[in-house]
């Protein structure tokens, strides 16, 4: 009697599904966490970009008596390679990540806040759609001064756990944090 392995020397079908079923749960288990990784490191460095700006216009503000009105230009700010300044205070930095110093009149609220902010998103035909918006109230702010938010923009699971995962404190009602 012949042995029926033998001149087996591949594997069968149902071998192969399996495994790619396997595969397939696998991928989708780890893409929301690397998607979540991603922002997460995109953030780390935009915080540190905010901070830099923060501590700039505080020094601004000690030599002058006053923030410099939405001209991110008059900071003293040197760390910000391939970043390009734009009208109202902004400073874009490519594809991924936008600064905005905003001191004074917040133009979309009308409230007096002074604040520097970091946004982390993505540029899709010629519009930076924000996911994740950091905040930073400087020392001398009106309102909520020394705060800092994250603001889970795109209100999505994604940008939610990336704000928690910072130790971040659900403001009610909001998809804002407070950060420590």
């Amino acid at each position: 009697m012949k042995n029926a392995n033998k001149g087996r020397l591949g594997f069968t079908l149902i071998e192969l599904l399996v495994v790619v079923l396997i595969i397939g749960i696998l991928a989708a288990v780890a893409l929301p966490q690397y998607q979540v990784a991603v922002l997460k490191s995109r953030l780390a460095t935009t915080m540190s970009g905010v901070k830099a700006i923060a501590q700039a216009a505080e020094l601004y503000y000690l030599a002058n008596g006053e923030y410099p009105n939405d001209d991110i230009t008059l900071l003293d700010i040197s760390d910000f390679n391939g970043c390009t300044p734009e009208g109202g205070g902004r400073l874009n930095c490519g594809t991924s990540i936008q600064y905005d110093y905003n001191a004074g009149p917040d133009h979309e609220t009308l409230n007096s806040w002074d604040r520097v902010e970091g946004r982390v998103g993505q540029l899709n035909n010629g519009s930076f759609s924000r996911k994740v918006v950091y905040i930073q109230y400087l020392e001398h702010s009106p309102s909520q001064a020394g705060q800092r938010i994250c603001e889970a923009f795109d209100n999505t699971a994604i940008s939610h756990q990336v704000c928690k995962s910072l130790g971040g404190v659900l403001i009610g009602g909001t998809n804002q944090y407070h950060l420590p």
